[in-house]
């Protein structure tokens, strides 16, 4: 839309159609998105803690799995001891200590204890203090050993191989405790927690931890315990992400159908804590609404659009400018309103025009019927004041101040006849048709007031966008019409201190031919100081002129000359500086009088 204001979305009112589409969708959204959240937030939620259960699940039986491998390891490093000889001194003699080779290499792979018993099961050498050493099922087929020392239980996982001296049979216990240190991985993940409970009379007490050892834990829940107990064999776990903060889960570790142990893993805290389903249903619906708003908006933004162009141009014609049109696009209803808006602006500003035209030309008319009665009064008296002084001129007895003064009385009567002559030529301009190409007209005119424009260092540029147009007119009244918007606008752009064209730049005229709407367009532009504003809308009234000496009947002719052509002539000031005179005048195809009461005029 051309100058239109435009108004930012956000500066709308609050009581717009905008916001109130706005409202309407979140409004009508709500229940839906109620819904969807909902459902979405229980298969994200089960979806999430399922997975986290399975992978804790995983990790339990990496754990059992690091057991077993455990045991293997150490029975084959026992087995290498006993290859080697290195156990029998500890046998055959009383020594208390490792000998210094077998303490480093059990150091360096990270070995706690190496215990020998003899073939009655009694204890023949301990690397440490023992209190109590108890063989127990740990998984189907996987035992460990209940080590007790100064009051503290703790999980050994040993290899054990068997080995004969001096015709004696005897075992050999390595192994190393499930402790903080038996994966060093799992005490990177802050977030992971791994516990190891073992039934010790009639409680399940925790023997292992991987975040917090194992002095003085507690005992596993007896809820927990009975649940665990009573569940199914075949049930791999037991999520617990209801008994406490998290997502956990138990793994029984049973003995044929009898519960021994359960390694329990959490994944605590770690961004997984809001994990909830009221939390999830809260985001989830945050941004489903937030998604619904930008929507609205950008929808809204979409439909107002097109209201908002209409309503600027409704005022913009509301304050006058008949010229706005609204950009029309699709063919839905509000493409339609937006092609019915262009039309009315159109017609009103042709009715406008033709309203102007009917205004000046009634105004031309009643003058030119005053001017012909004045004429035709005045001339008289004219003639006889004129016949009077050239007979007086004659006369030998006046003397040369008198035949001077004389002489100026003629010539003022000249003069005055001259004006009137033209007056009455600018009431009822005759015409003498005939075929005339624009190119050519303005050519002819460039040639006659060719010396003129190089006097005043005049560039002129010619753009002729309708070489092959005709129009219909008398060829003398269009040349002198033409002539004095040129001469006009010279004459402005040279005596105007405050023209814009650039110092050291030569003052520019652009002369434009174009077709349009069966009409041929003269546009006559310059780089001057433009028509001041206060005589814009009475340039073409006779008598108004800004030359000192000029009579202000030149653009009064130029507008009879287009009106007695079935055409218009209008001025304008150009926002980039100057004036424009467009003279408009019909293509040689339709006729005067079609063309004079066309609606668009």
């Amino acid at each position: 839309m051309n100058g239109a204001p435009s108004l930012p979305s956000w500066s709308l009112p609050m009581r717009s159609i905008r916001w109130k589409l706005i409202a309407t969708l979140c409004a009508v959204s709500v229940l839906p998105m109620l819904v969807a959240t909902y459902m979405a937030t229980q298969v994200v939620a089960t979806t999430f803690h399922n997975e986290v259960e399975d992978w804790l699940y995983q990790i339990s039986r990496f754990f059992i799995a690091n057991v077993r491998d455990e045991r293997e390891e150490t029975g084959h490093f026992a087995q290498s001891l006993i290859e080697q000889g290195l156990l029998t001194p500890l046998v055959s003699s009383a020594s208390e200590a490792l000998p210094s080779g077998i303490n480093d290499m059990a150091d360096a792979l990270g070995y706690d204890l190496l215990v020998i018993l003899d073939d009655q099961g009694k204890m023949v050498f301990s690397s440490k203090p023992i209190e109590h050493l108890q063989k127990i099922q740990f998984a189907d087929g996987l035992y460990v050993y209940l080590y007790t020392a100064q009051g503290r239980d703790v999980l050994l996982v040993a290899g054990e191989r068997s080995f004969e001296v001096n015709g004696r049979q005897y075992r050999v216990l390595l192994g190393t405790w499930i402790d903080d240190g038996f994966i060093n991985s799992m005490n990177a993940m802050q977030s992971l927690e791994i516990r190891v409970y073992y039934k010790i009379g009639d409680s399940f007490e925790r023997l292992y931890s991987s975040q917090t050892g194992t002095a003085q834990a507690p005992p596993l829940d007896r809820a927990m315990a009975e649940r665990l107990a009573a569940a199914d064999p075949s049930a791999p776990f037991i999520s617990g992400h209801r008994y406490g903060a998290g997502i956990q889960i138990f793994t029984p570790l049973r003995s044929g159908d009898q519960l021994v142990g359960v390694v329990y893993c959490a994944l605590q805290g770690g961004g997984t804590g809001w994990i909830t389903r009221s939390n999830l249903f809260l985001g989830i619906f945050l941004v489903g609404m937030f998604i619904s708003v930008v929507a609205g908006l950008m929808l809204s933004s979409v439909l107002t659009r097109p209201l908002i162009r209409l309503a600027q141009g409704v005022n913009a014609i509301a304050t006058g400018d008949f010229s706005q049109r609204v950009e029309v696009r699709g063919g839905d209803e509000l493409g339609q309103l937006a092609t019915a808006f262009n039309s009315m602006a159109r017609q009103l500003e042709a009715f406008r025009k033709m309203e102007a035209k009917l205004r000046r030309r009634e105004r031309m008319t009643t003058l030119g019927e005053v001017a012909a009665g004045l004429a035709h009064e005045v001339r008289n008296p004219l003639g006889i004041i004129k016949t009077s002084a050239e007979l007086l001129q004659g006369s030998s007895s006046l003397s040369p101040v008198e035949l001077r003064r004389l002489g100026y009385v003629v010539d003022e009567v000249r003069r005055i006849d001259r004006l009137i002559r033209d007056f009455l030529s600018f009431a009822t301009p005759p015409l003498r048709t005939s075929a005339i190409r624009p190119g050519e007209l303005v050519a002819r005119v460039l040639g006659f007031c060719q010396g003129e424009l190089e006097r005043r260092n005049v560039t002129v540029e010619i753009v002729d966008e309708a070489p092959d147009a005709l129009v219909n007119g008398d060829l003398d009244q269009l040349v002198q019409a033409c002539l004095n918007l040129v001469l006009n606008a010279a004459e402005a752009m040279e005596r105007a201190p405050d023209s814009p064209h650039e110092p050291g730049q030569p003052p520019r005229l652009v002369i434009r031919i174009a077709q349009e709407d069966g009409e041929v367009h003269i546009v006559v532009s310059d780089n001057g100081p433009g028509i001041r504003p206060d005589l814009l809308g009475r340039i073409f009234d006779p008598f108004v002129t800004t030359k000192a000496t000029g009579t202000g009947l030149g653009l009064a002719k130029v507008f009879a000359v287009a009106e007695s052509h079935g055409g218009w002539i209008e001025a304008r000031n150009e926002p980039s500086g100057g004036a424009s005179f467009d003279l408009v005048l019909p293509l040689l195809s339709e006729s005067l009088d079609d063309v004079a009461h066309h609606p668009d005029r």
